[in-house]
């Protein structure tokens, strides 16, 4: 074994060292581009590849093409990243379609790297803009990696191959782009902000010259920076912008000159100020207007400054607040409109801190300030002094600064404005001024909890500074919010600003925690506790329902749980279908216990146990249908405990109803036919229901909560609602209610109809036969109509008048009936079978006929033969004795009658015809 692997190891050295290649490429590719087969004379050829830094010779076994040609898929080879040169044969690289993108920035960056290696296992250097860049392997990855300089533009990689530089890959740096528009910052720079802005330059177009920059750009190639000097210039300019030496787009910009800010202050006597602001600089002159008076500006060489000569304050004329002044620079260019002020109190803002009664007042010359006026609701005006020290517990303010004031208002101020008054000594009356707009946020006192009815209740809520409307007078009220389902004000009364009134809506629950908001802004909460549900009294209602009065029951149904507690401790639960606070009614759960209490549970609240209560029997159907004649009587109602079959007795008027069955709700019973009773003495007009019972746990019945017409009932006479048809044999079935079976006489045309059959199950059919009905025969009575009477005992309760509807397939008159179609169909058929059956059975016929003539004159002929010899044999008899000469006979074959018989039949015969003479 170790001979045939050291023989095999020789054979492929030997290969690889001295003997040539046997592959070559395709004749229709070179070697300088990029290679797709290798064309070989060998089914077997070895190849190197480059595995972890160790060069290994594998056995590639090859395919054969339609030439008979041993051939390399070198292109769709997996491996191709560890291939080695072949031979003489120098393969170009190649980079995989996903190459990464690149940014401007540069970088190391990973890719797979095809056909990598020399013969000598080295790797394959790339050119790229005359430098040299050698890809190193990555064995965790197994990929290629190689560190890009920054740039733009267009990648060119090339190989050198036997000194010729092939292009084998191209690709390009990432596009710039500018993500925001570019500003001009107060410094006078032109910044750009955007990705991969390498070589990035700008040009700018002015009403006088045309200007390139070239700026700086940061680490990233995210921000360029242009230093423009904008000085030199007024009005619009237009800046073009070129990304790696191409044009990205032109932005345009109006160099209008700016005022931000005065420096310093402005007193009754006026005088030189400094304005702050951009784009300054004049060529000619600079002049101003403050409010409707000119002023004179100064020549500077400053760009961000500039000095004017403003009037006093009594020669200007106005109240000396927010005066409008600008610029205008060479007499065409305008600045924007800024507002000034001499030095007089002003307030600029009103903070109230937290939720406290003091107030920080800021603004400018408030040093001055001898009294604040609070001003709220309608014109409502209270004084507010200084006071000498910090302390602030009762109203009054204290100067800080002079820019800021503390101010303790009263706890039942509005919002409103606040009007400083200065004092101002060179006027005979102390300033006022301008009118403050401030607000004041409502606080809730904390630890507040109220109860409540489920019905609702007027809740006081105490807190400071509760009047709900805005600094601007506007209402905002008060907002809300509980968990789901919890307590809802649902108005809001204001009072003295100490307090306000929650009108609570109806709810339930222990407790509730109400959150309140002025503005979205969260002010303070309180807490909420419904009464419990209170039972007083149980009362029956005569639809079996349970009504129960009580207090605090609450309106939500679906919140409330109804327990049925009976004597035995057992509990069923009802279900509540009316709650209203003050009172519930609910179905009682099926059973059979009639004493219970109750106990009510509404969300996580449970009620009292009410009082042991006794359940009533209770009839609901007062006015029953009780069939005229006798039949099933049923009677509905609600707790019929304890009532049974054999103990329960009921009579309607004098007419005894057998009970037949009783449940909890339902009894039925059945009035028997009989002739006297049910005459119309005893059922006409109204009849008490009377049901006793002999059982001691039974309920007394109708004594309680009836009212006496409630248990009168009345009999029903008979009606007819419809009929069947009239059969063949004369019998018809009448359909309608109250049919009983005593004494019921019906007439049809004024004839009787006999022997009738009621259902006595439910007494609504009862059938008869007509006796009428050959007379009826003779009428079309799809025109006719005729008289149904029925009556009880003699009395007609009904004479209704019917169309009767009678079967198809009978017809009545004296019409003569037409001939159906269908039976001339079934005649022409069955002729057609005879002419058929005849056709065939023809020449067999005429046959058996011709012979049946041949046999009968044979038959006469041997009965004339037969004669004869008789005859002739009587002759003889009297002339010799010849004694009994026959011979004996044998046994008689079981089928011998049988086949007598059988040759008898003429077909038999006629094929046989076997005949003795």
């Amino acid at each position: 074994m170790k001979i045939k692997y050291i023989s095999i190891f020789i054979i492929l050295f030997y290969k690889f060292l001295f003997s040539k290649s046997a592959c070559h490429i395709m004749e229709c590719e070179s070697a300088s581009l990029i290679i797709t087969k290798l064309i070989c004379s060998q089914r077997v050829e070895p190849f190197a590849l480059l595995i972890n830094n160790k060069t290994e010779i594998q056995l590639f076994e090859l395919e054969m093409d339609s030439n008979g040609n041993y051939y390399f898929d070198i292109l769709n080879y997996s491996h191709k990243s560890k291939l080695i040169d072949f031979g003489s044969l120098n393969f170009i690289p190649s980079i995989e379609p996903c190459f990464p993108k690149i940014p401007t920035t540069g970088g190391y960056f990973s890719f797979n790297y095809n056909f990598p290696y020399t013969l000598q296992g080295i790797v394959k250097p790339i050119y790229f803009q005359q430098q040299t860049i050698i890809p190193k392997y990555n064995f965790t990855s197994d990929l290629f990696s190689i560190e890009m300089p920054e740039g733009c533009g267009i990648i060119n990689f090339y190989n050198n191959n036997g000194g010729k530089m092939i292009n084998f890959f191209n690709t390009s740096f990432e596009t710039g782009t500018i993500s925001e528009r570019p500003f001009l910052d107060g410094e006078g720079n032109f910044n750009i902000k955007g990705s991969n802005l390498f070589n990035t330059s700008i040009e700018t177009f002015s009403d006088t010259d045309v200007t390139e920059y070239t700026g700086t750009i940061d680490d990233t190639h995210s921000i360029a920076k242009f230093s423009i000097n904008e000085a030199r210039y007024q009005g619009k300019w237009v800046i073009s912008v070129k990304i790696c030496g191409t044009f990205y787009r032109n932005y345009s910009f109006s160099f209008k000159p700016s005022l931000t800010r005065m420096e310093g202050v402005l007193n009754d006597n006026g005088g030189n100020i400094t304005f702050i602001g951009n784009y300054l600089r004049h060529k000619q002159n600079v002049t101003g207007t403050f409010g409707n008076k000119r002023i004179e500006c100064f020549n500077t060489n400053s760009s961000k400054s500039i000095t004017c000569s403003l009037p006093t304050r009594k020669n200007y004329g106005f109240l000396g607040y927010n005066i409008p002044l600008t610029v205008t620079i060479d007499g065409k260019y305008i600045s924007n409109t800024i507002l000034i002020s001499y030095d007089l109190p002003l307030i600029q803002n009103v903070q109230q801190r937290g939720s406290s009664q003091i107030f920080n007042v800021t603004g400018i010359y408030l040093y001055r300030v001898i009294n604040i006026t609070v001003i709220t609701g309608m014109d409502m005006k209270t004084n507010i002094t200084i006071k000498s020290t910090s302390t602030l517990e009762e109203p009054g303010f204290f100067i800080e600064s002079n820019n800021t004031i503390f101010i303790f208002l009263p706890n039942n101020t509005q919002p409103g404005f606040m009007e400083l008054i200065n004092n101002d000594t060179d006027n005979a009356e102390p300033f006022r001024a301008p009118r403050f707009n401030f607000k004041i946020t409502p606080t809730i006192t904390d630890g507040q909890s109220f109860k409540s009815n489920t019905s609702g209740d007027d809740l006081k809520i105490k807190g400071i500074f509760m009047r709900t409307v805005d600094f601007d007078g506007r209402d905002i009220p008060l907002t809300f919010k509980s968990e789901p389902g919890g307590p809802i004000c649902i108005q809001l009364k204001d009072d003295d600003g100490l307090s306000f009134t929650c009108v609570l809506k109806s709810g339930f629950g222990s407790s509730h925690t109400v959150n309140i908001y002025y503005n979205l802004l969260h002010i303070g909460s309180f807490n909420v506790s419904y009464n419990p549900p209170q039972l007083t009294a149980v009362h029956q209602k005569k639809n079996g329902n349970i009504k129960i009065n009580g207090y605090n029951l609450g309106d939500s149904i679906k919140d409330s749980i109804i327990t049925v507690v009976f004597s035995d401790g057992s509990t069923l639960n009802g279900t509540v279908i009316v709650s209203d606070h003050k009172y519930l009614i609910f179905d009682y759960p099926v059973g059979n216990k009639k004493k219970a209490s109750y106990i009510f549970e509404l969300g996580d609240q449970k009620s009292n146990m009410s009082e042991q209560y006794t359940l009533k029997p209770i009839i609901e159907n007062s006015d029953p249908a009780v069939p005229c004649g006798g039949g099933m009587v049923t009677i509905n109602g609600h707790y019929f405990f304890n009532y049974s079959k054999d103990t329960t007795t009921i009579t309607i008027g004098k007419v005894v109803c057998n009970v037949s069955s009783i449940n909890v709700t339902t009894i039925e019973c059945v009035i028997a036919p009989n002739l006297r009773s049910l005459s119309p003495r005893y059922t006409s007009g109204s009849k008490r229901l009377l049901i006793t019972s002999s059982s001691a746990d039974t309920e007394r019945m109708y004594n309680y909560q009836l009212p006496s017409a409630d248990y009168y009932y009345k009999f029903e006479p008979p009606t007819i609602t419809n009929t069947s048809s009239i059969g063949q044999t004369a019998l018809i079935t009448i359909y309608g209610t109250s049919f009983g079976d005593s004494n019921l006489e019906i007439l049809i045309d004024g004839k009787p109809c006999t022997q009738h059959q009621i259902d006595i199950h439910t007494y609504s059919s009862v059938s008869c036969n007509v006796t009428n009905y050959a007379e009826m025969l003779k009428y079309n009575y799809s025109d006719t109509k005729f008289n149904i009477s029925i009556s009880v005992d003699g009395q007609y309760f009904i004479a209704e008048i019917f169309q009767f509807k009678y079967e198809p397939t009978i017809s009545y008159g004296e019409k003569e009936p037409e001939f159906p179609i269908g039976m001339y169909i079934g005649i022409v058929f069955f002729l057609i079978f005879l002419v058929y059956i005849f056709y065939f059975a023809k020449d067999n016929l005429e046959s058996y006929l011709q012979e049946k003539r041949q046999r009968r004159a044979f038959r006469h002929l041997d009965n004339l033969r037969l004669k004869v010899r008789a005859k002739h044999a009587t002759q003889i008899s009297k002339h010799y004795t010849f004694g009994d000469q026959r011979a004996p006979k044998g046994p008689k074959s079981p089928y011998y009658d049988f086949l007598k018989k059988l040759s008898r039949l003429p077909l038999i015969r006629r094929r046989f015809k076997e005949h003795t003479d």
